[in-house]
């Protein structure tokens, strides 16, 4: 059973880049470019949930494996946001999609 939800941010900085085996500096860059945004508690600590996570290794292998680059990681993210979000609002209105 999971105690936290899919999007409820869990991990430090240092966690995450440990998992990840990423330095934190690239998180802190992916930040900086928006493409992942972590939440911050009441004294500015990143967390992160293990949704992004996920959009994280999709960064990876976005730039890595298929050589996109950020501009083009930035419009294929905001890409799959847009269709989960309508995807879930259909959903929610009992269509099929």
């Amino acid at each position: 059973m999971d105690v936290h939800s899919y999007e409820e941010p869990v991990f430090i900085i240092s966690v995450v880049a440990d998992l990840l085996e990423m330095h934190p500096q690239t998180l802190r860059f992916y930040e900086r470019q928006e493409l992942v945004v972590p939440r911050r508690t009441d004294s500015g600590q990143r967390l992160y949930s293990r949704k992004d996570l996920d959009d994280i290794k999709e960064i990876r292998v976005l730039t890595r494996e298929k050589g996109v680059n950020l501009a083009g990681v930035r419009i294929i993210l905001e890409l799959r946001r847009e269709n989960e979000r309508l995807r879930t609002a259909i959903s929610e209105r009992g269509a099929t999609v």
